[in-house]
């Protein structure tokens, strides 16, 4: 049996904790800061109850227990976390780290490590932690991912390694979440236009005709080449949404931001580089605003 131990026990810690319970895991332990500091200790200390975890008076005496370490503490905690406990970490031992720090971040977790012969895992989370528990996806990076997917794959949990570079991890939840987050605020943006003039359900039916069934890298391809291409007329049009959200009294953030990011792919000219051809696809694109000397502006 595993001995596996957390530093914060949130909401991760808890649905994890929980989901390892049904498959028969026993003896996790636990820090959290606030155990013992109201409003907040009720609700640790019942939830580790309920999960069975014992909670432990500090983050060190995690670290001397556990033989897999998972922090899971707000970003802004990170280093510290890692610092309270690294004086005790031992070779061999796997320490996961499932915040949602940045990339440098987590190569600075790594770098405070990797002297110790410590297995790190740089874990991110990709789904909803109450709906799956310990099954919510995981995407692994770093010298100790396999280690941490072998240790836990047997009990249920859904971890993808890939690569061996800390920060990679992190770097693909960050950047699912300028796409995931980015759609779901203009999709309420759009929403509130199309209920103050009353076309909300014709609105979410010619979106779905466009987007439905079809494969989101061919999404990719059709709309980050399209918008290259056209991007100084779909500037325009969006000026006149603008507009039209201002006269209705719509907060338009989410779409002045995206009428000033096709303003931003005017200067490389991609309507003049495409006459004769199509652009292969929305790789082809970035590697072009990616090349300095194309960019005249």
């Amino acid at each position: 049996m595993i001995k596996l131990g957390f530093i914060g026990f949130g909401e991760a810690a808890y649905n994890i904790s929980i989901g390892l319970k049904s498959e028969g895991v026993t003896g996790i332990v636990a820090y959290d800061a606030m155990a013992d500091k109201p409003p907040m200790s009720e609700l640790i200390k019942t939830r580790a109850k309920e999960a069975d975890v014992a909670l432990l008076p500090q983050a060190e005496d995690v670290a001397k227990e556990a033989e897999i370490v998972i922090v899971s503490v707000p970003s802004s905690f990170t280093i510290d976390a890692c610092r309270s406990v690294i004086g005790v970490m031992r070779p061999g031992q796997i320490y996961a780290d499932v915040g949602a720090s940045t990339p440098e971040t987590k190569r600075q977790v790594w770098k405070l490590l990797k002297n110790k012969g410590v297995l790190f895992s740089d874990s991110a989370m990709l789904g909803s932690l109450p709906l799956s528990k310990h099954k919510v996806p995981i995407v692994a990076s770093g010298n100790g991912a396999e280690a941490f997917y072998e240790a836990l794959a047997p009990y249920g949990m859904k971890i993808e390694v890939v690569g061996e570079n800390p920060g990679d991890a992190s770097a693909i939840k960050l950047l699912r979440s300028v796409y995931m987050k980015g759609i779901a605020a203009l999709m309420i943006e759009m929403l509130e236009g199309a209920e103050a003039n009353g076309v909300s359900d014709q609105v979410i039916h010619s979106v779905g005709e466009s987007l439905d069934g079809i494969k989101f890298e061919d999404h990719l391809n059709r709309l980050v080449t399209g918008t290259a291409i056209h991007a100084h007329r779909r500037a325009v049009e969006l000026d006149g949404s603008i507009k039209m959200l201002e006269e209705s009294g719509i907060c338009y953030d989410m779409t002045l931001s995206a009428k000033n990011r096709h303003a931003m792919l005017e200067p490389y000219d991609f309507a003049e580089k495409f006459v004769q051809h199509k652009p292969n696809g929305w790789k082809e694109i970035l590697d072009i605003i990616n090349s300095k000397s194309e960019c005249t502006a």
